[in-house]
């Protein structure tokens, strides 16, 4: 043990400095702020070698001298540091040296997964520790994740989740709770309280004799008193990020009690990151969840476990009933006849003596109804451990199919209680050691049954007359080690089937030809082959599969395009067990080994396998109709090169385009303009006209009309005119299109000729909120200067230009018309005089390469600009100043911006393929990462009520996302957390202020 009385440092800190030279001082600094009392320079007292060593030139001495004077070890794991021999050593002395307990750990990049069952981490898996850590410790060490810490803005107490990764560490060495360790904000909100009481005494002393100064104390005491009510607001916003997935419940309530205290902009940034989550509230049960089922009207939720089946209100999620089953061993299997009424129960026996077990129960009373048997006498199996039973109702609840640990599948009678066939699926297993049970399904119609074995083979057989359809069709390798085997599930309408093997994958079947769909899935932790099989489950209309992993997380998969749909569902601790849709598709329920079932919101998650448009070609460019009532796209005209059937015929950088008309493949812009003529299989243009640029009834979906453009190249941009009768759209200029066409939008017809601004591409085009004028702007191919182009939208008549840069991606009016905005291939942003077309000031930089979207606040106070480097910046427009920190985020280019009405929200679309909500004050993402398109996203756009935000891409669709003001979020976080905080709560999340009802309406 060390005499802390004589230690120099609370913590000795070690990193590579190769890959932590950032982030160690970082840390160190936040180390040294986090609960600073007024009289302490540092809180804790960290030893970090760049700051700390002394001037001494035995390196290691130094080192050895801070170690032994260092209470607490933390470690910034990462592969480097793992191979760094200075990491090794100092790791090595504080394994021999000291406890366990004093050895924390902040991961910074790589991998650690520990391994309960070994109680070590799992070192075929874990890259940031050094090997010289195996087999210490005896239970998991604290640590923290800081790898998605990489950026300026991430790196600092100021963001709420880096300064609670950070409690986490100093809460361990100050050797107190977290919640009990104040930040900094509630530290300071408690001394305003102090101070605010002590001079409300001393103001009714002495407020005669200096009322002057007594009312300016009082108005700095408001001001104070305000001041702390901020800091806490944003200190709780903090802790309900911190809980948003391991507590979906309470992280909704506390957002909710933030935004009611403080109503800080972090504090509103944490109400939508709530509604955003789709975590919906967990269940807590003793022992592991194993198997989870809905109700037919979705209104209950069936857990089974260890301690039997327990049924759940779905809207409440309380327990109904008592336990059933609880002394028949392990309920593996749960499910609800078709009408509701009756409940199976299947599994496991509580001991090695006793068969495994299927059950009915009336599901109001929780009455035993009956035990249906297996066909034939079930085995003393030689694996014990394993040994259990699958069941599943068929569509009309008359018949069971029953899979036991012998390898048989049995159709049993519900209402004669009788035996109608039975067959059996191979032993692979030379030894017959193993007791695997076929995992058994109905298919929708009732006309077949069937299992997949252990050998992983897929067999049907007739309901009637009990006899094989078909051969075998081998689904997934045999496997002779596992004790649990693969499973199936059919889609809701019978067109598909689902198998899930041993080994991690995933495969989609055509249930009349039997042949594959697609390639495997894959992504999936390895299910443990000893006593967890796949879990999977299809939603209600069949377009979805959810599967839980090892890891557990539960994924969802588009059928369809088989592509993951959105990020997978994270806050279980344990693996997952079973996955079940709600009957409507909106919810699904999730069992896993933490002890917990989970509820989760998949309506949005859904949405992404969803596209509301589907366009002939890539999209480049929406636009909303100020009355909300049309949408118009902009895009290619889907023909297609080579025998992939690409829509993309040649690699671009995203800021040329690259399309084919005619079989001839075309790239201008860029730094290039290529042509090839006729590539091997190419495919010649659809008949018809071309749907370059179509009209769009939002309400419907449907197509109104394709504007009749003269030629198929692309349509880069567009814009409708304030009163919504104008129409513009730019693209790719040829000789039959010789500028930007101005549409009369009611008869669809161009009004005039062509605005012939002689570029090559029209990249931007906007109308000024009066009408009058329309601004197009692009890239020109010869030696001519490129101009931002002003014309009267009436006439035609050119008024004038300004030259902004080489190449002009973008342009944006200012609300109130007087301003123009450019964005240029430099990465600068110009502010443009209207009336005198003179540059305003110096031009706006920030960014690294071409800023390709400009977007003006509804009050044109800030102006938001994004490009090629993935970061968004605000402006302050009158001081043409940089307006707080960038928003960061996006993994590529960032092609299209978008304010909410409200200005409060700005939505983005990137190269990521992902669409982005923002809390404009708060500079804080508050929505999922939307990751619904397949290829990058060129535009997005809310619609005029603000309610939803529409977004194009290069996978030829259109997505619509739904939208809330913050004045309607409370309540429906309210509705979904069905309680309030209580008192308690209350007072330990915020303390020293007065008790609200956060959720007053219930």
């Amino acid at each position: 043990m060390v005499d802390e009385s004589k230690t120099l440092y609370d913590v000795f800190l070690s990193y590579s400095h190769a890959a932590d030279q950032l982030v160690a001082p970082v840390l160190r600094r936040g180390l040294h702020q986090l609960a600073r009392r007024w009289n302490q320079i540092w809180a804790l007292r960290v030893f970090r070698d760049k700051e700390s060593l002394a001037a001494n030139p035995d390196l290691w001495e130094t080192i050895d001298k801070a170690l032994r004077n260092s209470r607490y070890f933390i470690l910034l794991a990462s592969p480097e540091a793992a191979a760094s021999p200075w990491v090794t050593r100092e790791v090595e002395y504080w394994r021999t040296e000291r406890e366990q307990g004093t050895f924390l750990i902040a991961l910074t990049d790589g991998e650690i997964v520990w391994n309960d069952t070994a109680g070590d981490f799992d070192w075929t898996r874990t890259t940031a520790l050094p090997p010289t850590l195996r087999g210490w410790f005896s239970a998991e060490p604290l640590w923290v994740d800081l790898s998605w810490a990489r950026d300026e803005p991430e790196l600092s107490l100021r963001h709420s989740r880096f300064r609670f990764d950070i409690a986490t560490l100093a809460a361990a060495v100050h050797g107190k709770a977290k919640e009990e360790l104040d930040s900094e904000d509630v530290r300071r909100y408690r001394i305003t309280t102090w101070v605010r009481r002590g001079v409300a005494v001393a103001l009714t002393v002495l407020l005669v004799a200096v009322l002057g100064l007594g009312t300016r104390t009082i108005l700095q005491q408001q001001e104070t008193i305000e001041l702390g009510r901020q800091a806490l607001s944003r200190a709780v916003a903090a802790k309900s990020e911190q809980i948003g997935d391991s507590d979906p419940e309470l992280s909704r309530l506390l957002a909710l009690a933030a935004w009611r205290v403080g109503g800080a902009a972090e504090a509103e940034a944490a109400v939508y990151q709530a509604a955003a989550r789709a975590g919906v509230g967990r269940i807590a049960i003793d022992g592991s969840v194993e198997a989870v089922a809905f109700s037919p009207d979705g209104k209950r939720l069936v857990t089974g476990g260890r301690d039997g089946a327990r049924v759940w209100d779905t809207a409440t999620r309380r327990q109904i009933g008592g336990t059933i089953a609880g002394s028949q061993g392990v309920v593996q299997t749960v499910q609800f006849s078709p009408e509701g009424k009756t409940l199976l129960t299947a599994g496991q026996a509580p001991s090695s003596g006793e068969e495994p077990f299927a059950l009915l129960w009336e599901a109001g009373t929780g009455d035993q109804l009956v035990r249906p048997a297996p066909g034939a006498q079930v085995a003393s199996p030689r694996l014990i451990g394993n040994a259990s039973i699958s069941a599943a109702f068929s569509p009309d609840g008359k018949n069971l199919v029953l899979g036991d640990p012998d390898h048989g599948v049995t159709l049993w009678d519900v209402t004669t209680e009788k035996v109608l066939h039975s067959v059996s699926t191979p032993q692979v297993d030379p030894f017959d050691r193993n007791a695997v049970r076929p995992s058994v399904a109905f298919h929708p119609n009732g006309s077949q049954f069937a299992a997949i074995g252990s050998d992983g083979a897929v067999r049907f057989w007739d309901t009637v007359s009990g006899s094989q359809v078909g051969d075998p069709l081998p689904a997934h390798p045999g496997d002779t080690a596992s004790l649990v085997g693969p499973v199936i599930v059919f889609s809701p309408d019978g067109a598909v089937f689902a198998t899930g093997g041993t080994d991690g994958t995933i495969r989609f079947w055509d249930a009349t030809t039997r042949q594959p769909i697609g390639a495997p899935l894959t992504g999936h932790t390895r299910p443990d082959r000893t006593s967890l099989a796949q879990s999977l489950a299809f939603s209600s209309d069949g377009r979805t599969l959810a599967a839980g992993s090892e890891d557990g997380t539960v994924r969802l998969w588009d059928v369809r395009t088989r592509n993951l749909v959105g990020t997978p569902l994270s806050g279980h601790t344990r693996p997952v067990t079973s996955v079940a849709f709600s009957p409507d598709g909106r919810t699904l329920a999730s069992g896993a080994r933490d002890g917990t079932a989970r509820l989760w919101n998949v309506a949005g998650h859904l949405q992404l396998a969803r596209p509301a448009i589907e366009h002939s070609g890539m999209l480049y460019a929406l636009a909303f109709s100020p009355d909300g009532k049309t949408l118009a796209t902009g895009g290619d005209n889907g023909e297609t090169v080579g025998n992939h059937g690409s829509m993309e015929a040649c690699s671009h950088n995203g800021w040329g385009v690259c399309y084919v008309d005619g079989g001839t493949v075309a790239m201008i812009g860029g730094g290039q303009t290529v042509q090839f003529y006729r590539p091997p299989g190419t495919r010649l243009p659809p008949s018809g006209p071309p749907r370059t640029l179509v009209l769009w009834d939002v309400a419907r979906r449907e197509a109104v009309t394709a504007l009749p453009t003269a030629d198929r190249t692309p349509v880069l941009t567009l814009a409708f005119s304030q009163d919504g009768k104008t129409l513009a759209s730019g693209g790719v200029q040829t000789d039959e299109r010789k500028g930007t066409i101005v549409w009369d939008h009611a008869n669809r017809a161009p009004r005039n000729d062509p605005l012939t601004d002689g570029l090559a591409l029209t990249r931007a085009v906007a109308f000024s909120p009066d009408g009058q004028v329309v601004v197009t702007a692009g890239l020109r191919l010869d030696s001519k200067p490129t101009e931002v182009t002003f014309w009267n939208s009436g006439n035609h008549v050119r008024l004038g230009a300004v030259e902004a840069g080489k190449s002009v991606y973008t342009v944006a009016f200012s609300p109130d018309g007087s301003i123009l905005a450019t964005g240029n291939d430099q990465g600068e942003v110009r502010l443009w005089d209207t009336g005198t077309r003179q540059q305003i000031g110096e031009g706006l930089k920030g960014h690294i390469g071409p800023v390709g979207t400009l977007t003006f606040s509804p009050d044109g106070k800030q102006l938001a600009s994004a490009g090629e480097d993935g970061v968004i910046r605000l402006w302050d427009v009158p001081t043409a100043q940089p307006a707080g920190e960038p928003m960061v985020g996006h993994s590529g280019a960032v092609y299209s911006v978008a304010f909410h009405p409200d200005g409060r929200t700005l939505a983005s679309g990137g190269g990521d393929a992902s669409v982005r909500l923002w809390n404009v004050k708060a500079r804080k993402q508050v929505s999922a990462s939307h990751l619904g398109h397949r290829q990058p996203v060129r535009a997005v756009a809310f619609s005029p009520d603000g309610k939803t935000v529409a977004s194009a891409g290069e996978d030829a669709v259109v997505r619509f996302w739904e939208t809330s003001a913050i004045d309607h979020v409370p309540e429906a976080l309210c509705q979904t957390a069905q309680r309030t905080l209580t008192q308690s709560e209350w007072q330990r999340h915020l303390p020293g202020v007065a008790f609200t009802d956060v959720c007053q309406a219930r």
